[in-house]
Order: structure tokens, then C-alpha cells, then sequence
């Protein structure tokens, strides 16, 4: 009878190891925690809506200081209208204010003549009217601006008044002087520019 009682033990000291076995299950549902701190990292969507506010800048550049500077006045060339009933002294004063370093002499068609024997030569009455003094079979309108020859204007009197009409200048030392040669075919703001440059006398139309 004392052998029974031994097998009935033995079992029970199996079934206490196989308890202890199932309560390994506990740490493994500890692990399921981690997934919280990837929810966490969805807040960085957060800077990217600052990106948007650069926009602003881009505005400021749109200024119209560019725009100011186009519709700025342009200098427009004056044109000296030539007609019968201007007077020679108005004409004369004229093209010295438009061209300050040159004068135009204007004569009577025989002054051409007397220029080529070396004679001299004098101005017309500045109070005259060039209708007064034109040829007979002559008249009409010119027109002087800075970018017709000198020898084109000389001819344009000529021709259209009958009057030999010469550009003059006075050099630094006082000498006075009309053109010729070369000289001729610069325009007039050409020639203004270089008696300018090689220190003309200004403002003696006269």
C-alpha cells in the first residue's frame, strides 16, 4: 500500500511547473505600447504651413519707382520756323538761343559775288522782314533744326529767299569767322558741339 501513495504525488508536483509556464504571456502584451510614439511624429506637418507665408516679399518687389522713371519728359529739338514776315534781328537771335555758339549772317544774293573778289561783306537791316529782302521770284518756309547740314541750310536760303546766308562762329581769340570746306557738311548741333569743345565765343549773334 505504501508504493500507491508515491505515484499520487508525483503529480501534483508536475502540474505546479506547468502554472508557472502560462503566466509568460503578460510581458508580451507590454510590447504593444509602442505604437504611440509613432502618432506623435504626424505633428511635423506643422512648419511646412509657415513655408507659405514667404509670398509677401514677392509683393513688395512690384514697386513703381521703374515706372517713374519712363513716363520722365523727354527733350524734344526745337525747330526755328523761317517764313516772310519774320524779321532778320528775330531770326538772328533765334539761332544763336538754339545754337549759342554759332550766328547766321545773312546778305543780299550780290554778297556772293563780293566774297569771291575778297570784298567785304554787311548784314542785312535786322528790322527788315525777309519778305522785304528776298529775291522777287522767290518766297516760302524753311525750317532749322539740329540735325540739318550747314551747306543744306545755306542752299534752303538760297533757294527758297534768294539770300546768300553764311553759319559764323567766333573762335576764342575773338576772330570771326563763317564756314567753308569740311565744316560744311556737319550738321549744325555737330559744329555747335565742337566750337564748344575748342572754347568758341557764346551768345554773339550779333
Amino acid at each position: 500500500m505504501a508504493t500507491t501513495v508515491k505515484k499520487t504525488t508525483t503529480k501534483k508536483t508536475t502540474t505546479k511547473s506547468v502554472a508557472k509556464k502560462t503566466t509568460t504571456a503578460k510581458p508580451a502584451a507590454k510590447k504593444t505600447t509602442t505604437a504611440k510614439p509613432a502618432a506623435k511624429k504626424t505633428t511635423t506637418a506643422k512648419p511646412a504651413a509657415k513655408k507659405t507665408t514667404t509670398a509677401k516679399p514677392a509683393v513688395k518687389k512690384t514697386t513703381t519707382k521703374s515706372v517713374a522713371k519712363k513716363t520722365a519728359p523727354v527733350k524734344t529739338a526745337v525747330e526755328i520756323s523761317v517764313n516772310g514776315n519774320k524779321k532778320i534781328g528775330t531770326l538772328m537771335k533765334e539761332f544763336n538761343k538754339q545754337f549759342p555758339y554759332l550766328r547766321l549772317g545773312i546778305f543780299y544774293s550780290y554778297a556772293r559775288q563780293e566774297v569771291a573778289k575778297g570784298g567785304t561783306i554787311y548784314n542785312i537791316d535786322r528790322d527788315k522782314t525777309l519778305a522785304s529782302v528776298r529775291r522777287a521770284d522767290s518766297g516760302g518756309d524753311i525750317s532749322i533744326s539740329g540735325n540739318k547740314k550747314i551747306k543744306t541750310l545755306e542752299k534752303e536760303f538760297d533757294k527758297v529767299f534768294g539770300l546768300y546766308v553764311q553759319v559764323c562762329y567766333t573762335d576764342k581769340d575773338g576772330g570771326r569767322y563763317y564756314t567753308n570746306g569740311y565744316k560744311d557738311d556737319l550738321t549744325l548741333s555737330a559744329f555747335n558741339k565742337k566750337c564748344e569743345a575748342d572754347g568758341c565765343k557764346k551768345g554773339e549773334w550779333k
